[in-house]
């Protein structure tokens, strides 16, 4: 196209340096437009032949710059339908393994269960994890760890001065708020369960504890009753929804120590917002996505 431009100037050139030597004054619709006949512009035959190449580069450029409008305007609307499809995404890639990680969607731990609600994913499943509830030190939050583990480079025997322990429910039945719906026994020193699990159709979420239901808009995914550990022991953990009908991990109960859950209550003798919190009653607690 830039070779075709090139000419159409030549041309335009060579007639203007043509025209120079005339004394014959040219209509001006003969310079600006393509569609005047020659006989109306006072043409000879010999110019006529010069006119006419002229008009026909211009129309070749005309189609070439309509056509590159189209593809301009092509282009733009793909922009815009790509950023559309992109909007709300967050970014997504390869797992350890080799695995597709999700590109949208939200993902959230339902703690005291080994499955996820609704349409919700499982991404994993298997036994919570934390520091032990009487050291001073280590991890402040609880973790879901996976069934089977990948190593790095490794040497045997403790050495590191941080450890990951199991976890157990210290609820006994006398004072449990929870349902019996998938273990009737007494939860109290039985390991507990978690599931990872993935909703697509939805890209935040929130925990919100003292409440049952969600907010209008909003999508209940599981509720409870909130946990951690203990006021007295060495460290402060982060606060967990615990689901309502927990289960236990079988075989794995007995008190062995580790990090421990415990339901939380209200304590009205200090700032706490009562007589809407009623000392000694169990939190409930709700996870919702949107």
């Amino acid at each position: 196209m830039a070779r075709q431009v090139a000419q159409f100037v030549l041309l335009l050139a060579v007639l203007c340096e043509s025209g120079g030597q005339s004394t014959t004054s040219v209509d001006s619709r003969c310079v600006y437009t393509f569609n005047v006949p020659a006989s109306e512009c006072g043409q000879t035959p010999e110019s006529n032949t010069d006119v006419e190449v002229v008009k026909s580069v211009a129309v070749g450029l005309q189609a070439q710059i309509k056509q590159l409008v189209n593809e301009v305007k092509q282009l733009r609307d793909d922009n815009v339908k790509m950023k559309q499809q992109l909007a709300g995404r967050k970014p997504g890639g390869a797992s350890g393994d080799g695995r597709k990680a999700p590109s949208g969607g939200v993902v959230y731990v339902r703690w005291g269960r080994k499955t996820c609600p609704g349409n919700a994913t499982l991404l994993y499943s298997e036994a919570c994890g934390g520091s032990y509830y009487s050291h001073k030190g280590g991890g402040a939050n609880y973790q879901c760890l996976p069934r089977d583990p990948q190593w790095g480079e490794h040497t045997d025997g403790l050495k590191s001065g941080t450890y990951i322990y199991g976890a157990e429910y210290q609820m006994p039945t006398a004072n449990s708020p929870f349902l019996k719906t998938n273990y009737a026994g007494n939860l109290l020193n039985n390991n507990v369960p978690c599931a990872v699990c993935h909703v697509t159709e939805r890209h935040v979420k929130v925990m919100i504890p003292a409440r049952k239901q969600c907010p209008v808009g909003w999508t209940r995914e599981y509720r409870g009753y909130l946990t951690t550990s203990h006021y007295s022991t060495e460290y402060k953990k982060v606060f967990e929804c615990m689901d309502e009908a927990p289960e236990v991990i079988e075989g794995a109960g007995g008190r062995q120590g580790g990090a421990w859950f415990y339901t939380v209550e209200g304590d009205c003798g200090y700032t706490l917002p009562c007589p809407n919190y009623i000392e000694g009653w169990a939190l409930t607690c709700v996870v919702c996505t949107k």
